[in-house]
């Protein structure tokens, strides 16, 4: 009846028996086809195996089509349709090996990284080394060094896991919190980014020693302190709109300017007492809300 939701049902997929396939091949081809053929191409595996060895899908009128057309048209012989059909499926296996060969890679590299990060925290940096990390992972020494040319470059992948993991739990933690103010989600994240700090610094300030005259992990730090004044920057761009705060002309300059005084104000109190903590953090608030008043 007019007015009425009617709920839509998927079309059902077509299957047919042996006769209806074939009349259905004529009529749709305008070419006949024997019974024995097609018991033929499916001895051969040309065509796939019937749904519990009797019911045919468009699946196989296509595939049918394609052999026909193969055989009558070129003269092929079973054993070059074979050939041609085997290369079809052997690439789409092989793609599909080669997808869960990357997963399985991509799964290994982040066990390293996780396995890395705990031993670090357990011994220090330099009190670890590959073999520690090789043993808690359970692979061959040769397997890590197909993941990372050394421990340095492994100690950048650890430190940036370590800040995507801090980036997401404050993403979670602004949206369970509702807060939308641009001052107030810039101060939680300097929050995070600060026990982060706070957390990892020896890790932290190994990376800067480790990048002097090593341009390749220099690179890489930079990329470390790019990603984190990029969520930055899209606070300001969002205050800006908002007319939150004043509009300078450069808030990229600004979001790397944050991060180093996050930085370095991590530097004042580590090992401080609650009140120092405390007297930094209405400190930090007062400053960042005056220099951003529009």
């Amino acid at each position: 009846m007019p007015g009425k939701n009617r709920s839509v049902k998927a079309k059902p997929v077509e299957k047919w028996d042996m006769e209806t396939f074939l009349s259905l091949y004529r009529e749709r081809t305008g070419n006949p086809i024997t019974r024995k053929q097609v018991e033929r191409y499916l001895r051969e595996g040309l065509l796939p195996v019937p749904m519990e060895s009797k019911w045919f899908e468009p699946i196989h009128l296509e595939r049918l089509r394609m052999l026909e057309h193969l055989r009558s048209r070129y003269g092929m012989s079973l054993r070059d349709m074979a050939g041609i059909f085997g290369v079809i499926e052997s690439a789409a296996v092989r793609s599909e090996e080669a997808e869960e060969r990357a997963k399985k890679a991509d799964d290994r590299r982040k066990k390293i990284i996780e396995n890395a990060s705990r031993i670090f925290s357990e011994k220090g940096y330099r009190g670890t080394t590959v073999d520690d990390v090789v043993q808690a992972t359970g692979i061959a020494k040769g397997t890590f060094y197909l993941y990372f040319e050394s421990k340095e470059e492994l100690l950048i992948e650890v430190i940036k896991n370590l800040i995507e993991e801090t980036l997401r739990r404050i993403d979670r933690k602004l949206r369970e919190a509702g807060k939308r103010d641009c001052i107030a989600r810039i101060e939680a994240k300097g929050q995070e980014l600060l026990e982060l700090y706070l957390r990892n610094s020896e890790l932290l300030y190994m990376l800067l020693g480790e990048t002097v005259g090593n341009p390749r992990l220099a690179e890489q730090l930079r990329e470390v302190y790019e990603r984190l004044s990029e969520r930055i920057e899209e606070d300001l761009q969002w205050g800006v709109q908002e007319g939150e705060i004043y509009p300078y002309p450069d808030l990229r300059t600004v979001a790397y300017a944050l991060v180093g005084m996050g930085q370095t104000v991590a530097l004042l109190v580590g090992g401080a007492d609650r009140e120092q903590l405390e007297k930094t953090r209405i400190t930090v608030d007062k400053l960042i809300r005056r220099a951003f008043a529009p």
